[in-house]
């Protein structure tokens, strides 16, 4: 079996077969990585001398092009299937963002969404640009769910070269914060492998605690650390605690 990715320059290849008198421009860290580069290709937009501009995440920030009367996203729903749970939320600011690059002059714009989930809450939200409707469903899901803004975070991070020994510790620290954990007061998550699960031949183990005040976590994690740590430094793994965590993987 062999995958297939669709990424800028695939979708470049394709809207140049499409469309072979567009002047098509594509804007991602391979090609804006150059100094000067990204410059030049706004300069060129902003001119007219671009008629579609292809890139990532980058062009939907902070740009005002009055020109422009179409945006399109492509696999709008990539980011929900990240194992966060801001997923939604993440979602819902990229379409909300690419929306407002579309009809910022005098003529009317028009935003196409490509997806596999559109009856995902955050996109039709975003399609309606809603945002009333789309907090209101969200804070919600994290109420019920104990996330922030309801909850305090942190993620326990395993990491080491050999896989068992990984896999052992991040089963003694799941165990050992287990002691603390009580149905509406503390709660663990794990251990799992962490998303990405190795990097530069290093094992990673994760386990998440959440809580609904911070003073107990802090302690169940100091006590974890107290006793686990011996046998982290025994085995050569290491072992980090994260507090409100903005990384996931």
């Amino acid at each position: 079996m062999q995958g297939q990715g669709f990424g800028t320059e695939r979708l470049t290849q394709t809207l140049a077969t499409m469309m072979p008198i567009a002047r098509i421009e594509r804007m991602d860290s391979d090609t804006s990585g150059l100094r000067g580069a990204r410059a030049r290709i706004l300069a060129e937009l902003r001119a007219g001398e671009i008629d579609i501009l292809v890139g990532t995440q980058m062009i939907t920030k902070g740009f005002d092009f009055p020109g422009v009367t179409l945006a399109a996203v492509v696999n709008a729903d990539l980011a929900l299937n990240m194992p966060d749970y801001r997923s939604a939320e993440r979602t819902f600011q990229l379409l909300t963002q690419v929306a407002g690059r579309a009809g910022r002059g005098e003529r009317p714009g028009r935003v196409i969404i490509q997806t596999y989930a559109p009856n995902h809450y955050s996109i039709c939200a975003a399609k309606d640009q809603d945002y009333a409707r789309f907090i209101r469903r969200e804070l919600t899901l994290r109420r019920d769910l104990m996330y922030p803004p309801y909850a305090r975070l942190a993620m326990v991070r395993i990491e080491g070269a050999e896989p068992m020994l990984v896999m052992r510790l991040a089963e003694q620290v799941a165990k050992s914060l287990a002691q603390s954990a009580t149905p509406e007061g503390l709660r663990v998550l794990g251990p799992a492998p962490a998303p990405i699960e190795r990097i530069k031949q290093r094992y990673r183990w994760q386990v998440m605690v959440k809580s609904r005040e911070l003073k107990p976590m802090r302690a169940a994690l100091a006590a974890m650390r107290s006793e686990v740590g011996p046998s982290a430094e025994r085995d050569d793994v290491y072992l980090a605690i994260d507090i409100d965590p903005v990384r996931m993987l």
